[in-house]
């Protein structure tokens, strides 16, 4: 169970905080003349320089302030985390004034982004190392475990500090779907929580040894019970975590008429989701009211921690629509302790995980996982078009070129399943956006064969006379 970051104690009684809430000395400085800082001393050896924005009877709201790399980053603490405060130090060294940062940014000098903001100053080589990766798209298609295995190879050999995954995925923005026809969207649709497993795995299990963290872009779908198997996660200001309602209908486990079958169906999916939540250490009741809408959810905190409860009776109520699920804002997120920050940049990502200075590893991950993404998408385009050629071939199956039409018609197809075998992802859209599956094909090409040896037959029976005639197949469209 996650424990709440210092941005939330007792939400319940918000408005007591801020009526106890008090302007402290350091509010009084100007911004663009820094000549005195406070200093908290944490309770676990951080030395945190800045100025407190605010304090009360149990939190201080603190702007933690780096003047050699021009970065400012707010945060809130709990009194029981700091040992204790100098207020109103004298700076040895004055801010750069703000015409001096704007004359720099503006010169011809080259930028150091792989370095941080500010030129290293030390080896490069012995700034810690931070590899990104990319995970961005539709959940079981662009984010598959297929490529991320590469990635992982890559990573061992580059040996960073930190992994860094960067999710921007929204599946019911990005759905799959096209016009499916009296097709079974539920059946054809239905999540992959094997896939996601597999995925969560190469990284929670196989990197286990490597720090790791979740820095939420956008996360609306099924990408959301994935973002929660990390327990360092931050997210970006306009990040959203949530959107499951759509994934759950897909999944038909409540359509079961029989109550029985319907329990076991919903336990045995509820499990599958669960089981990535507990990578992350959250509360499984989380997953629950995520997932299903005829949850509520209400928080109670004990100490440093959240209980979460699907009921209306906890100190906090957090959802009572028993007809949607719940969602989080990255500031609700982050108030509840389910992220542990809010961030922008990477730069403000680096300072708040404890890295003033850092190095980009320049890896092979992101280039594997774009052009990964590119080529499935291609290979799917190409095999629609295989498919229109395979109906015009079975139209030009007739009279004396009957067989050699068939022939071409049943490379169509085997073309399309071979597209199939090469990415999981073009199997997938081939189920959701066409209503076919492999092993549809796989019938229709066998078919085919079948047809193409009855004719043979047929010609072998006239002496080898005309080639036959008729056609199979998938039909006329």
């Amino acid at each position: 169970m996650k424990s709440p970051p210092a941005a939330w104690l007792r939400i319940a009684f918000v408005a007591v905080v801020v009526a106890l809430l008090a302007p402290s000395p350091g509010l009084a400085r100007d911004d663009g003349d820094v000549s005195t800082e406070d200093i908290l001393h944490m309770v676990d050896g951080r030395e945190l320089h800045g100025r407190i924005l605010s304090e009360s009877k149990t939190q201080i709201v603190f702007e933690i302030v780096d003047l050699k790399l021009h970065m400012k980053s707010r945060q809130t603490f709990r009194l029981d985390e700091i040992a204790h405060i100098e207020r109103g130090v004298e700076v040895e060294t004055a801010a750069e004034p703000k015409e001096s940062i704007r004359t720099r940014e503006s010169s011809d000098e080259p930028e150091q982004p792989r370095f941080g903001r500010a030129r290293p100053s030390s080896d490069p080589q012995n700034l810690p190392g931070l590899y990104l990766i990319p995970m961005k798209g539709q959940m079981g298609t662009d984010i598959h475990p297929s490529i991320y295995e590469k990635v992982a190879e890559d990573i061992r050999l580059h040996d960073p500090d930190v992994i860094i995954i960067k999710l921007d995925s929204k599946d019911y923005e990005d759905s799959f779907a096209a016009a499916l026809g009296d097709v079974d969207l539920a059946e054809l649709s239905r999540p992959d929580f094997d896939e996601y497993k597999d995925l969560v795995n190469i990284f929670r299990d196989d990197l286990r040894d490597i720090r790791q963290v979740m820095w939420v872009q956008d996360s609306v779908g099924i990408s959301s019970t994935v973002a929660l198997a990390w327990d360092e996660l931050y997210m970006a200001p306009s990040a959203r975590l949530g959107g499951m309602r759509a994934v759950f209908a897909l999944t038909g486990a409540d359509k079961w008429s029989d109550d029985d079958i319907r329990a076991k169906m919903m336990a045995a999916w509820m499990g599958s989701a669960k089981s990535l939540l507990e990578y992350g250490g959250y509360g499984l009741e989380l997953a629950d009211a995520m997932v299903d809408p005829g949850h509520k959810l209400s928080a109670s905190f004990k100490g440093r921690e959240v209980v979460w409860a699907l009921n209306d009776l906890g100190e906090f109520l957090v959802d009572d629509d028993d007809e949607n699920t719940v969602d989080f804002s990255a500031k609700a997120a982050e108030d509840l302790a389910i992220s542990d920050g809010t961030v922008e940049t990477l730069d403000d990502l680096a300072f708040l995980l404890g890295y003033r200075e850092y190095r980009v590893i320049e890896g092979k991950g992101e280039q594997l996982v774009e052009n990964y993404t590119e080529q499935w998408r291609r290979t799917f385009e190409d095999s629609k078009k295989c498919l229109q050629d395979h109906f015009q071939h079975q139209r030009w199956a007739t009279g004396d070129e009957t067989l050699k039409w068939l022939g071409r018609a049943k490379r169509d197809l085997e073309k399309i399943i071979k597209a199939m075998e090469r990415y999981k992802a073009v199997e997938i859209r081939w189920r959701t956006d066409l209503g076919k599956s492999k092993l549809e094909l796989e019938i229709e090409v066998e078919k085919i064969k079948e047809q193409i040896r009855a004719l043979k037959q047929q010609d072998r029976g006239r002496g080898g006379g005309g080639q036959g005639m008729g056609r199979g197949g998938m039909g006329r469209r």
